[in-house]
C-alpha cells in the first residue's frame, strides 16, 4: 500500500485530528483505555523568526483515561513532533512551561522525533514518575493530585529507530512511522506492506493512503515538501552544523549526569559503610564495658 509519510507536519496533523486515530495512538503509548478525547486548541507550529523554518508541531488534548484499578482520570496530553534536528528540543521546554502555567490537570508529554537521541537505542521509551520515601527508602504506592499536577510522565518515539517489529500493538502502531521503503529521495511517501490486524492501524493507513493518492489532499503535502527542499538547499549545512553541536551538548549532559549518579552511588556506599562502622563501634564499646 502506498501511504504518505506521517513524519510530515501536514500529514501528522491530519492523522491526529481523527478522533479514532488519536485515541488509538495515545491509548497504545499509554497502555491504557482512552474513553474520551478532545483537541484543546488549534495546533501550534513553532516558526523561527530568523529563517521562518517550520520546526516544531504541537497538538494538545484533554483525555479521559482508565487506570488499571478502574479509576478514571482526566489528563492533558501534550503531543510534540520535531522533524530532523535535535536543536528543536530547546523548543519543548518553552511549550511545557507554558502548559504548566495555564492548567492544573496532570500533563503527559509525547514527543515524536525524526532524529535519534544519543544514548537511547530504543524506538520508544517512557520516562516515568514514582513516589519514593527517602526516610524509609522505599517506593510508595500513591497518587496525589497536587503532586500529579507538578510533575509529568514523558513518552519519546524515535522514528529512525523503528524496525518493523509486529509483536505487540505498540510495535504495529510504530510500524506506520517506520522511516524506510520510500518511493523517492523526498521521503514524502512510502510503501507499507505489513499485514494489518489492528483497527487503529487500518484507520491510519487508509488516511495516509488517501493523502498520498488524492490530488486535493496531496497538495498540502507537496507544498510542505517543496518548502523542505528549499530550506535544505538554503540552510542545510548550517542546520547540520547546529545539530552536530547540539548532539555534542546532549552527549556531554548525559556524561555529566552519569558522573553525578556515580558520585551519589559512592556517597550512599560511604554512608552505608559509616553506619556499619558506627554500629560495630557501639558493639565493641558495649563488649569492652
Amino acid at each position: 500500500m502506498l501511504i504518505a509519510n506521517p513524519i510530515y507536519d501536514t500529514v501528522f496533523k491530519h492523522l491526529l485530528e481523527n478522533e479514532k486515530v488519536a485515541k488509538f495512538f495515545i491509548g497504545t503509548l499509554l497502555g491504557k483505555t482512552v474513553h474520551s478525547i478532545a483537541l484543546r486548541s488549534p495546533e501550534h507550529t513553532y516558526i523561527d523568526q530568523k529563517d521562518k523554518e517550520l520546526k516544531l508541531l504541537r497538538m494538545d488534548f484533554t483525555v479521559e483515561i482508565e487506570e488499571k484499578n478502574g479509576q478514571k482520570n482526566k489528563i492533558i496530553i501534550e503531543m510534540q513532533k520535531a522533524d530532523k534536528y535535535s536543536a528543536d528540543l530547546i523548543r519543548f521546554r518553552k511549550y511545557l512551561g507554558h502548559e504548566y502555567m495555564s492548567d492544573i490537570l496532570p500533563i503527559t508529554s509525547m514527543y515524536v522525533l525524526g532524529f535519534n537521541l544519543p544514548g537511547l537505542e530504543t524506538a520508544c521509551l517512557r520516562i516515568g514518575r514514582d513516589y519514593y520515601d527517602l526516610i524509609e527508602e522505599r517506593e510508595i504506592a500513591a497518587s496525589v493530585n497536587f503532586v500529579e499536577s507538578l510533575t509529568h510522565e514523558c513518552y519519546i518515539v524515535q522514528t529512525p529507530r523503528i524496525t518493523g517489529r509486529l509483536k505487540t500493538p505498540l510495535d504495529r502502531l510504530l510500524s506506520v512511522f517506520e522511516q524506510r521503503n520510500f518511493m523517492d529521495k523526498t521521503e514524502a511517501e512510502k510503501r507499507y506492506d505489513y499485514p494489518i490486524s489492528d483497527e487503529g492501524v487500518k484507520e491510519m493507513t487508509e488516511i495516509l493512503h488517501y493523502i498520498s493518492t488524492n490530488p486535493d489532499a496531496r497538495k498540502a503535502l507537496d507544498d510542505e515538501r517543496y518548502y523542505r527542499e528549499y530550506l535544505q538547499e538554503t540552510f542545510g549545512d548550517l542546520y547540520a552544523e547546529i545539530d552536530a553541536k547540539t548532539q555534542k551538548i546532549l552527549a556531554k549532559e548525559n556524561e555529566i549526569l552519569a558522573k553525578e549518579n556515580e558520585i551519589v552511588a559512592k556517597e550512599n556506599e560511604i554512608a552505608a559503610n559509616k553506619a556499619e562502622i558506627d554500629e560495630l563501634k557501639k558493639k565493641l564499646e558495649k563488649y569492652e564495658g
